[in-house]
Order: C-alpha cells, then structure tokens, then sequence
C-alpha cells in the first residue's frame, strides 16, 4: 500500500506549487492537504474504533495468524480460504500484525487507505480536467456507512478502485500495450481487495472505452485487459465461488430498496447508517451547491465525466441492498456522489470565478464535519472504556459467545457500533467467539466443509443498560457466574455442571 500511495500523492499534488499559481491557491492547497492529514489521524482517536463489523475482521486476521505459526487451538475447525476477493485487507493487516497489535495494524491501513483514496480522488479530477477547488468534496466521503458498519475490505480497496477508474480513463484516450498491463494488474489487486467494487470499476471502464469511437478492431484491442479481468471472474465462478450452504432461504432472496429509498440512501452517506442525524444532514446538500457558489459551469463538452456518476446512478437504481450474505450492497456506493459529481464542473473564467466567502465556507463545512467526528471518537473512546475491565477478567484462548443486547453507541451516534465487539476477545486473546465471521465461506478464515462449533463457552460478553431477560444465555450453559462487570459490559464465566 506504500508505494501506491506515494506515486498517488505525487501525481495528485503536481501542480499544487506551481510558481504561476497565485498565493491564495497555494495557501488553500496547503489547507487542504493539511485537512486530509488530519482527518486520516482520527482513527487513532479511539484504541477499538466505532466501526461495527471491525471487530470480526481483527479475530478473523489474528485466527489466520496464529494458524500460521501453528498456536491455534482452533485448526481442526477452520481453514484458510486464499481464492476470496477479500485477500487484499486481510491479507496486508496478517503481515503488519506480527509487528504490532492487531488493532493498530487495522487502524493505520484504514489511515493510509483514506490518504491514498483521497489522493487517487484528486488524480481523477484532474486527469479528468475538473476545477481543483472541489478537492474539499473529498473529504467527508471516507467516513459513511462504510466506515460506521466497519466495512474493511470495501474501505481498502476504495483507492484502488478509484485508481482504476482514472487509469481506464487513461487507457480508453490513448491505448497502449503498457496502458493495459497496467490497468489489467490495477484490475486484478482490486479483484482481490473486493468483488463488488470490482464489478463497479470495470462497468465503469467498459462504458469509458465504449464512449470513444473506434474501428470493431481497434476497441477489440484496447478491450483485452477487461478480457483477462473476465477470465479472472470467470476462474471465480468455476473454482472459488462457494456454496450457499449457509445462506438460509430469506438471505437467497435479492431485496430490491426501491428507488425512493435507493435515492435517500445515495443521499445519507455522510451520516452513516440510513437515519437521520439532524448534525450532519444539512452537509451533503450544502456541499453538493459548492459548485454553483464557486460560479462552477457544467462542461457538456466532457463526455467522460458523465459516465461514473451515471454508473453510480444505475447502481442505485438497479442492484440490489442485500443479497445472500452482503448487505449495504448499493447504499455503501455513496461513498462516490460527491467525488463523482465534482467530475461534471470545469473552472469558471475569471468573470464569474468567486474565492470569497464561498471558498471560506467550503473547508469551514469540512472542518466542522471533522470536528463533529473527533468529538464522537474521544467520547466513545471514554464509553468503550469499560469493555477494557471485562476483557481483562478473561483467561486467553477459549471459546466464547458475544450477548450485546444494547448494540447501539450513543456517544458515536452509530446504532451497530457494538453488534460484534466481544470479537476483540479472539482479536486479543487468540479465543473464539460466536456470532462470527467464519460462517461466511467468502471470508478468508472460514469453517471446515460446514463444520460449525458445540456451544461449548466458557465465558459470555454481556452488554446492557437495563435489566437482564430472564432467559439470556443459552440452554446448554450451566449456570454462569458473573465475573466482572463495569459499565454496560459485563462477563459471565460458565460455571460447572
């Protein structure tokens, strides 16, 4: 992730010290680029971050690392899965984290995904000839629903995705041999990082080189990277695609949003989970008039710049929400409105062109979003607190089961943020826990040939605000006895039968 990150930076701040530029554009670049630093830094705020599903992605990279150094006590049950579209996160958070926990491993890809995606953002809108001012668009994006339902390998592959689209764009102007090597490779990591945004990028870089028009042979011959990405798909569909064992009969059955709601959805991003947060909602509407403020004119003339935001527009209005065992299938896109929308405007001339207030009033949105996020961070870092006390009771290395029964987060305004946090037991304590990820035959962790553990706990992550149901833990537990409580969380060890 380094080195892409490094070539992404450089090509996306050319020009950002250019000695023609006039001193108020370079003090606004400076400003940007300082935002974009900070706001990747935020994920260090909270030691577990609010992000839901986090959690089952550190114990599944810390069961697949201690299955590699043989310490597992778990290997008769699992097996690793290296043919999944979601090798690229995991794969990356395996190496770091035989340096440094697991939790930091997770945070600094996370950080060094935002940088790279906002990055890769700025290279598309200038090889795509946009006006750089709308750079501030993208900065709030990263940190939606993706980002509070703790999508991981959507979230490291977002910059891959995004680089691929500005090399299709590339490639589908001038094509050349070493053009489609390098697309076709982009191609594959994205593949591996994550299949839905995949088949997204690549709808969108068939459609870029169908908008030129060129001789059946000359487009056969530029179309030949996307022919091998097909055989890749294809050698899926025939040797990794996994059965649907798991998927119970009302998960097989696709479930369409509508489009009113897909609509809302493509709209709410920034706020998260589909609800209404009356703090954050007035922003997407008020960034998506920046561009009219700024005296921004639509360039007709750009054909290009059309054809992501019309895919993402289908998107939402064709694909499904939920699907066998993914969810958020279409709303988790919105990520790319206001990237995608900041395509459709060039520079005004110097007539209409307005720097004042407005461009003060663009980062000042921004920064207020941030200081929102920060706040929720440091607040739910003190909320999570107490998790620490009832973790710290438990002996590593047994199995587990998580009964969150209060699953929302007040202080983060997340309403999944704690759905699957007993999972930083397996993360930290090389343990088990149930509900988990394995069950997933896509994951790269999974069970073996649908074997699924006894009910064989010894302890049970308990989170609560009020009283306790009369019957909470499962029939096959025997008695348990609480061992510590603190906060919202307790932990109950399963006592002898």
């Amino acid at each position: 992730m380094a080195l892409p990150l490094m070539v992404l930076l450089q090509h996306a701040m050319q020009g950002a010290h250019s000695p023609s530029a006039p001193p108020v554009a370079g003090i606004e670049r400076v400003a940007f680029w300082l935002t974009v630093l900070f706001a990747g830094a935020t994920f260090w705020i909270a030691p577990r971050p609010p992000m839901a599903d986090l959690p089952q992605h550190a114990g599944q990279i810390a069961l697949w690392r201690d299955l590699l150094q043989g310490t597992s006590k778990w290997q008769s049950l699992v097996q690793v899965n290296y043919f999944t579209p979601y090798l690229m996160g995991s794969g990356l958070a395996l190496l770091l984290s035989f340096v440094m926990p697991v939790a930091a491993a997770l945070k600094l890809l996370l950080a060094l995904s935002y940088y790279a995606f906002v990055a890769a953002c700025v290279l598309l809108r200038r090889w795509m000839g946009s006006d750089r001012r709308l750079d501030w668009l993208f900065i709030t994006d990263f940190f939606g629903l993706a980002y509070e339902y703790g999508i991981y390998p959507f979230l490291i592959a977002l910059p891959i995705g995004v680089a691929f689209v500005a090399l299709a764009h590339r490639h589908a102007e001038r094509p050349a041999p070493a053009s489609g090597a390098i697309l076709c490779f982009t191609g594959v990591a994205l593949f591996f990082s994550h299949g839905l945004l995949f088949v997204f990028a690549a709808v969108i870089g068939v459609a870029l080189l169908l908008l030129r028009r060129r001789s059946a042979g000359r487009l056969l011959a530029s179309a030949i990277p996307y022919a091998a990405l097909g055989l890749l798909c294809l050698a899926y569909v025939l040797l990794g695609l996994p059965d649907a064992r798991s998927t119970s009969a009302d998960q097989a059955i696709p479930v369409w949003p509508g489009l009113f709601s897909g609509l809302k959805h493509l709209l709410s991003f920034p706020i998260g989970a589909p609800r209404l947060d009356w703090v954050c909602a007035p922003l997407v509407p008020l960034l998506l008039c920046a561009p009219l403020l700024l005296g921004c004119r639509v360039n007709w003339q750009n054909k290009p710049a059309f054809v992501p935001i019309s895919v993402l527009l289908l998107w939402f209005a064709l694909v499904p929400e939920s699907f066998r065992e993914t969810w958020f299938i279409e709303s988790r896109f919105a990520v790319f409105l206001l990237p995608f929308y900041a395509l459709l405007f060039s520079a005004p001339g110097p007539a209409r062109a307005r720097t004042s207030w407005v461009m003060l009033g663009i980062p000042a949105l921004c920064w207020a979003f941030l200081a929102i996020h920060v706040e929720r961070l440091r607040s739910f870092a003190t909320e999570a607190q107490s998790f620490d006390d009832v973790l710290a009771a438990t002996t590593p290395g047994y199995r587990a089961l998580g009964l969150v029964l209060d699953i929302a987060s007040p202080s983060a305004q997340n309403p999944m943020a704690y759905v699957s946090f007993p999972l930083w037991y397996q993360a930290e304590k090389s343990g088990f826990v149930d509900f988990n990820f394995a069950y997933f035959p896509t994951q790269v962790v999974r069970y073996r040939d649908g074997r699924k553990p006894t009910d064989d706990y010894r302890y049970f992550f308990v989170r609560n605000t009020g009283p306790l149901p009369a019957k909470l833990f499962p029939a096959s537990a025997c008695d348990p006895v609480l061992r510590k409580s603190s906060g919202s969380w307790s932990v109950y060890e399963n006592g002898k039968c």
